[in-house]
């Protein structure tokens, strides 16, 4: 199920009056939007059977999904798709905080879902120095389903300066592609065309 929210109360004038980012600078490209990649601390891998490694899933395979938008920017190109026509970018956030995920309860033969909190709290831990202001995006991983063959996420948009959450969409792909490193890679290429479609369609009718 496809959830939104909206977390800065736009009819709040004190809010307004500390200079909060708002989805309408997203939309406007009033500020900065920061792409950060993705966040796999609130993340699970569900089935043993496709996940017999997860020491080098952390230490490698995290990166390398984490910087499709490096290696293959062409093809991963979440500044089109967001349309945002010059993306900034700060992998070493997201990058940081991976290498604190515990191997040992990453890999689950069990089912796994976020709550909002989850979000909130995975926004609130970053340590951003490099930008004081502007809107941050992330893909925040709920999991990679071996099972179901597919992986599930969030889009986060929220405020740098404050960490405030100001929406998020839910993202659903199918894995496919040759060797295990795309098979996955194949799901994030579908988050981005689903945000390329209908996410931006949903924050136009809303913010629009």
């Amino acid at each position: 199920m496809l959830r939104s929210i909206i977390c800065c109360f736009l009819f709040l004038t004190p809010v307004l009056a500390t200079g909060q980012r708002t989805m309408k600078d997203f939309m406007n490209e009033n500020c900065d939007v920061i792409w950060f990649g993705l966040d796999f601390t609130k993340a699970k891998l569900i089935g043993s059977e496709g996940f017999n490694d997860p020491v080098a899933i952390k230490e490698e395979y995290f990166r390398k999904w984490n910087h499709l938008m490096i290696s293959e920017g062409e093809k991963y190109d979440w500044g089109k798709a967001l349309l945002v026509s010059d993306l900034k970018y700060d992998y070493g956030v997201v990058d940081s905080v991976n290498e604190s995920i515990k191997v040992k309860s990453l890999v689950v033969n069990h089912s796994h879902s976020l709550k909002d909190v989850d979000i909130y709290d995975a926004i609130d831990r970053y340590q951003i120095n490099e930008f004081q202001d502007g809107i941050g995006v992330v893909l925040l991983v709920e999991s990679f389903d071996k099972i179901r063959e597919m992986a599930l996420g969030y889009i986060v948009f929220f405020d740098v300066k404050t960490k405030e959450v100001l929406y998020f969409h839910e993202l659903v792909g199918e894995a496919k592609g040759f060797g295990f490193r795309n098979y996955w890679a194949g799901a994030i290429f579908k988050w981005l065309k689903m945000t390329q479609s209908r996410v931006m369609k949903d924050i136009k009718k809303e913010f629009g």
